[in-house]
Protein backbone atom coordinates (compact mmCIF):
# COMPACT_ATOMS: atom_id res chain seq x y z
CA UNK A 1 0.00 0.00 0.00
CA UNK A 2 3.12 2.22 0.80
CA UNK A 3 4.52 2.48 -2.49
CA UNK A 4 1.22 2.86 -4.49
CA UNK A 5 0.70 5.92 -2.51
CA UNK A 6 4.37 6.92 -2.58
CA UNK A 7 5.23 7.21 -6.51
CA UNK A 8 2.05 9.21 -7.49
CA UNK A 9 3.41 11.64 -4.72
CA UNK A 10 6.73 11.40 -5.74
CA UNK A 11 5.65 12.65 -8.94
CA UNK A 12 3.09 15.12 -7.91
CA UNK A 13 5.95 16.97 -6.25
CA UNK A 14 8.00 16.47 -9.35
CA UNK A 15 5.95 18.36 -11.28
CA UNK A 16 4.72 20.97 -8.81
CA UNK A 17 8.17 21.85 -8.67
CA UNK A 18 8.91 22.34 -12.43
CA UNK A 19 5.57 24.35 -12.83
CA UNK A 20 6.66 27.72 -11.92
CA UNK A 21 9.80 27.61 -14.60
CA UNK A 22 6.78 26.87 -17.21
CA UNK A 23 5.11 30.37 -16.87
CA UNK A 24 8.14 32.87 -17.19
CA UNK A 25 8.32 34.44 -20.39
CA UNK A 26 12.24 34.19 -21.83
CA UNK A 27 12.33 38.08 -22.21
CA UNK A 28 13.56 38.92 -26.12
CA UNK A 29 14.77 42.15 -27.59
CA UNK A 30 11.66 44.60 -28.80
CA UNK A 31 12.78 45.52 -31.97
CA UNK A 32 14.00 48.96 -32.97
CA UNK A 33 12.67 50.99 -35.18
CA UNK A 34 15.09 52.32 -37.98
CA UNK A 35 16.23 55.93 -37.34
CA UNK A 36 16.27 58.90 -39.74
CA UNK A 37 19.56 57.76 -42.38
CA UNK A 38 19.51 54.05 -41.42
CA UNK A 39 19.47 52.11 -44.49
CA UNK A 40 15.85 50.00 -45.22
CA UNK A 41 18.02 46.78 -45.86
CA UNK A 42 17.94 44.19 -43.29
CA UNK A 43 21.41 44.16 -42.77
CA UNK A 44 23.48 47.10 -41.32
CA UNK A 45 26.46 48.70 -43.54
CA UNK A 46 29.12 47.84 -41.20
CA UNK A 47 27.87 44.06 -41.65
CA UNK A 48 29.89 41.38 -43.78
CA UNK A 49 28.27 40.71 -47.11
CA UNK A 50 30.51 39.15 -49.31
CA UNK A 51 33.92 36.93 -47.67
CA UNK A 52 36.44 35.89 -49.70
CA UNK A 53 38.25 33.22 -47.82
CA UNK A 54 40.48 30.16 -48.55
CA UNK A 55 43.64 29.86 -50.07
CA UNK A 56 44.49 33.71 -50.23
CA UNK A 57 46.86 35.82 -49.58
CA UNK A 58 44.07 38.39 -47.44
CA UNK A 59 41.29 37.15 -46.51
CA UNK A 60 38.62 39.61 -46.98
CA UNK A 61 35.34 40.06 -45.40
CA UNK A 62 33.26 42.95 -46.88
CA UNK A 63 30.59 45.02 -45.79
CA UNK A 64 28.10 47.27 -48.45
CA UNK A 65 30.01 50.25 -47.56
CA UNK A 66 33.41 48.55 -48.65
CA UNK A 67 32.02 47.01 -51.99
CA UNK A 68 30.45 50.45 -52.67
CA UNK A 69 34.08 52.41 -51.91
CA UNK A 70 35.90 50.24 -54.44
CA UNK A 71 36.10 50.81 -58.01
CA UNK A 72 32.47 50.66 -59.08
CA UNK A 73 31.38 50.17 -62.46
CA UNK A 74 28.29 50.44 -65.16
CA UNK A 75 28.03 47.26 -67.82
CA UNK A 76 25.66 46.27 -70.19
CA UNK A 77 26.00 42.62 -70.63
CA UNK A 78 23.77 40.24 -72.38
CA UNK A 79 22.41 37.53 -69.81
CA UNK A 80 21.78 34.30 -71.33
CA UNK A 81 18.14 34.23 -70.54
CA UNK A 82 16.96 37.71 -69.78
CA UNK A 83 18.74 39.37 -72.50
CA UNK A 84 20.54 42.60 -72.87
CA UNK A 85 20.83 44.28 -69.41
CA UNK A 86 22.99 47.32 -67.58
CA UNK A 87 24.63 45.82 -63.72
CA UNK A 88 26.43 48.06 -61.50
CA UNK A 89 29.15 46.56 -59.15
CA UNK A 90 32.66 45.93 -58.77
CA UNK A 91 34.65 43.68 -61.34
CA UNK A 92 35.99 40.02 -60.12
CA UNK A 93 39.15 41.34 -60.91
CA UNK A 94 39.24 43.55 -58.29
CA UNK A 95 38.35 41.45 -55.34
CA UNK A 96 40.69 38.69 -57.25
CA UNK A 97 43.55 41.18 -56.80
CA UNK A 98 43.00 42.40 -53.11
CA UNK A 99 42.03 39.08 -52.22
CA UNK A 100 45.42 37.55 -54.20
CA UNK A 101 43.92 33.89 -54.20
CA UNK A 102 46.43 31.02 -55.45
CA UNK A 103 46.69 30.97 -58.90
CA UNK A 104 46.49 27.19 -59.18
CA UNK A 105 43.11 27.43 -57.14
CA UNK A 106 39.26 26.90 -57.74
CA UNK A 107 37.39 29.68 -56.62
CA UNK A 108 33.77 28.57 -55.12
CA UNK A 109 30.97 31.15 -55.41
CA UNK A 110 28.06 30.53 -52.77
CA UNK A 111 24.68 31.89 -52.20
CA UNK A 112 22.58 32.40 -49.36
CA UNK A 113 20.75 29.34 -50.19
CA UNK A 114 23.83 27.26 -50.35
CA UNK A 115 23.92 26.97 -54.29
CA UNK A 116 27.23 27.41 -55.46
CA UNK A 117 29.74 27.15 -58.61
CA UNK A 118 33.31 26.76 -59.10
CA UNK A 119 35.50 28.49 -61.86
CA UNK A 120 39.07 27.94 -61.81
CA UNK A 121 40.92 31.32 -60.80
CA UNK A 122 42.86 31.53 -64.50
CA UNK A 123 39.58 31.54 -66.22
CA UNK A 124 37.77 34.52 -63.40
CA UNK A 125 40.56 36.65 -64.44
CA UNK A 126 40.29 35.73 -68.18
CA UNK A 127 36.80 37.54 -67.55
CA UNK A 128 37.36 41.10 -67.98
CA UNK A 129 33.31 41.64 -67.69
CA UNK A 130 32.72 39.25 -64.97
CA UNK A 131 31.55 41.37 -61.70
CA UNK A 132 29.45 41.03 -58.72
CA UNK A 133 27.00 43.51 -59.42
CA UNK A 134 24.47 45.13 -56.58
CA UNK A 135 21.25 44.25 -56.94
CA UNK A 136 18.25 45.47 -54.37
CA UNK A 137 20.00 44.88 -51.30
CA UNK A 138 21.98 41.37 -52.69
CA UNK A 139 24.67 41.02 -54.67
CA UNK A 140 24.68 39.03 -57.73
CA UNK A 141 27.93 36.94 -59.60
CA UNK A 142 27.80 38.30 -63.25
CA UNK A 143 29.51 36.11 -65.82
CA UNK A 144 28.94 36.87 -69.39
CA UNK A 145 31.50 34.30 -70.96
CA UNK A 146 29.72 31.60 -68.75
CA UNK A 147 26.35 29.89 -68.66
CA UNK A 148 23.04 31.09 -66.45
CA UNK A 149 24.01 28.26 -64.05
CA UNK A 150 27.04 30.27 -63.21
CA UNK A 151 25.06 33.71 -62.20
CA UNK A 152 24.83 33.43 -58.59
CA UNK A 153 22.14 35.40 -56.72
CA UNK A 154 22.34 36.56 -53.17
CA UNK A 155 25.83 35.66 -53.48
CA UNK A 156 27.65 35.65 -49.77
CA UNK A 157 31.15 34.27 -49.89
CA UNK A 158 34.13 33.31 -52.50
CA UNK A 159 36.43 30.57 -51.56
CA UNK A 160 39.64 29.64 -53.11
CA UNK A 161 40.00 25.66 -53.07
Amino acid sequence: MKRRILWPLIALVVVVSLMPGCNQATPTAAPTEPTEGDSQSSQSSDEAVLTFTGQVENELSLSSADLERMEVVDKTIEHPKDGEQTYTGVTLNVLIEQAQPSADATLTFTASDAYSVDVPVSDAEACTDCMVAFQDSTLRLVMPSFGSSYWVKDVVSIEAK
